[in-house]
């Protein structure tokens, strides 16, 4: 069975107690894992490279339409201010999820955030985040 892509959502916590919301005017959301690994050769490899991974790198990227109000989503001035974060205070925690089942979380900083607008389509925003520290995965074991 395919995953409808509504049913996937990112979602940064906010506030204190943490809320997790994702940003209003969603289109699309994009993961990426990439392996980090790391190259080896020893006389004992009789001349074949040995590669093990040492870790991975995790980006997410949030694309949407600018929404400047919502009551239940982060809105686009809200991510300008996240990210003009420095410090600790530049570092948030994270969900993403399918229907609040399988879910990986985290901590991310936001690496970039760009604004698109035309003079004759709504104007658009794209966020890319990075992992920082070790995700984790919780699985769901219901289905």
């Amino acid at each position: 069975m395919a995953l409808a892509g509504y049913n996937i959502a990112f979602k940064i916590g906010v506030g204190s107690p943490k809320v997790y919301k994702t940003f209003a005017g969603r289109t699309q959301d994009d993961l990426t894992i990439a392996a980090r690994t790391r190259e080896r050769l020893t006389k004992d490899d009789a001349g074949a490279t040995q590669v093990a991974v040492v870790g991975q790198d995790v980006t997410f990227r949030a694309t949407g339409l600018v929404e400047l109000t919502s009551s239940t989503a982060i809105t686009r001035d809200q991510l300008i201010g996240f990210a003009l974060q420095a410090g600790a205070n530049a570092v948030f925690d994270f969900q993403y999820a399918t229907n609040g089942n399988d879910m990986l979380s985290g901590s991310c900083v936001i690496t970039n955030l760009s604004e698109s607008s035309n003079a004759s389509d709504d104007a658009t925003l794209t966020v890319d985040f990075r992992v920082v520290g070790a995700p984790t995965f919780d699985e769901d074991t219901t289905d």
